[in-house]
């Protein structure tokens, strides 16, 4: 909300959504807003997009659209497939049967749901600034007595902690859109990580984070010599070794750092992509040799996850009935499911999708009633029955809906049930007994059992 109401500039998307059978009705509107007007409650309003505009008026019927000032709504039905209006995919699906109906929504709005990728992408990255790091070391320290210790560390230990840390950080940002202090608490767990594999010893915390919450790094670089010596087999108990100085303070530390970084391939490639690119743009400034490290860092870590929630979203599902299965919130007066939330650019292929999903089911109440005696299935039972019933081919379907329209609520009304059988050749090869009406995997049967027992 602090979004909204700030002077940040940002998209809002309000969809609105109603079921027609085999139809969604979808309402889109959309606008741009810098805060909010105090004395009207009503967002201050700012131009919109031409591009992402015309995107979004393609995908809906032709005049569709209503400008009202820099306030935009278009509307249109869908079926099956929903368009990415907003940015992401969706499906909406309807099954109708003589004993009632169900609905099914799913939608993901933006983001990126490639975890596989995205992990790859993280533990390359941990590979480069673990290289990184190894060929600094070996510059500094390659012919100082255990180093071949500290290389061994570096390239194994020190690399896989990386690649840790990036995933405690990705799972904590990830964590923390659900979770209060999750955050932290996946900060205080890799600390503890840290601590069991010998970072650091529990005396040397305090300081350290002391360190990093005042933003003075001395502290910090007094560990990093200790720490190395400690891999090259320096004792506690003697003295740091001169040849660690470099590490002695941050400008020291800064210029070895960007020697070693102006001579990788990395920085070359980046010198020649900036050579290219000041063709275009002369005023273009020349890359420093530590945005190699920085890019690397920031692959690693995905910078933008969790603060780039640059725009805002609202969905409204408005449903007859309470709905069987959903991650919105109800709003029973409205007879709506509700999600609000921030959401990523739409270039963002860091962060996971906002996903809304929702079923629902309306039971025909006259035909329940007329034929079995009540209203008996309903919820997931229902749900269950609509899928079982759609998928039976045509003929099939024809026969199992003559064969209800039939019955009666009288006495030995689930042994009429129990005793069907569809007409023609059974589905499983090798079987001598006509082929029953119910898989056993799906259990109609039962369902109709727990129904008609309630």
């Amino acid at each position: 909300m602090a979004l909204v109401v700030t002077g940040c500039p940002h998209n809002e998307y309000i969809v609105q959504l109603t079921p027609r059978g085999n139809l969604l009705d979808r309402t889109l509107v959309f606008y741009r807003a810098d805060g909010v007007n105090t004395n009207t409650a009503t967002p201050n309003y700012a131009s919109f997009d031409k591009d992402e505009m015309a995107a979004i008026t393609a995908l809906y019927p032709a005049q569709s659209l209503i400008n009202d000032g820099d306030r935009h709504e278009v509307r249109g039905e869908f079926k099956n497939k929903l368009p990415s209006d907003v940015g992401g995919a969706g499906t909406y699906s309807h099954l109708a049967t003589s004993l009632g109906e169900v609905g099914f929504y799913e939608e993901r709005f933006r983001g990126n749901d490639d975890l596989v990728g995205m992990s790859e992408q993280r533990s390359k990255a941990a590979d480069r600034l673990g290289d990184l790091i190894l060929g600094w070391s070996q510059m500094e320290l390659g012919r100082k007595p255990g180093y071949d210790k500290l290389r061994r560390f570096l390239n194994v230990d020190f690399r896989r902690d990386l690649k840790n840390f990036s995933t405690y950080w990705w799972a904590g940002q990830l964590a923390g859109d659900y979770k209060t202090n999750a955050s932290e608490e996946c900060n205080v767990r890799f600390g503890q990580y840290l601590q069991e594999r010998g970072y650091f010893t529990a005396g040397e915390l305090p300081e350290i984070l002391g360190s990093a919450i005042s933003d003075d790094p001395k502290m910090l670089l007094t560990w990093s010599r200790r720490l190395l010596a400690r891999k090259m087999g320096v004792p506690d108990a003697e003295p740091v070794p001169a040849f660690l100085s470099f590490l002695a303070d941050e400008s020291t530390m800064n210029e070895s750092f960007d020697k070693y970084l102006a001579s990788t391939e990395f920085y070359r490639l980046k010198l020649k992509q900036w050579k290219k690119d000041k063709k275009l743009k002369p005023d273009l400034k020349q890359p420093e040799p530590s945005e190699v490290a920085t890019d690397a860092l920031g692959h690693l870590l995905e910078f933008d996850l969790g603060f780039s929630h640059a725009d805002y979203l609202t969905v409204r599902l408005s449903l007859p009935s309470t709905p069987t299965h959903s991650n919105g919130r109800w709003n029973a007066a409205l007879k709506q499911l509700v999600w609000e939330t921030g959401i990523v650019e739409r270039t963002n292929a860091t962060h996971l999708p906002f996903t809304c999903y929702a079923s629902w089911a309306k039971p025909d109440e006259t035909f329940q009633a007329e034929h079995i005696g009540k209203v008996a299935l309903i919820g997931d039972e229902l749900m269950r029955y609509c899928l079982w019933r759609n998928g039976l081919d045509a003929e099939r379907g024809s026969e199992w809906d003559a064969f209800l329209a039939s019955l009666q609520p009288v006495t030995g009304l689930m042994e009429k049930i129990d005793a069907f059988q569809f007409s023609g050749k059974p589905n499983q090869a090798g079987t001598n007994s006509p082929q029953k009406i119910f898989n056993p995997s799906t259990h109609p049967r039962e369902l109709f059992k727990a129904a008609l027992s309630k």
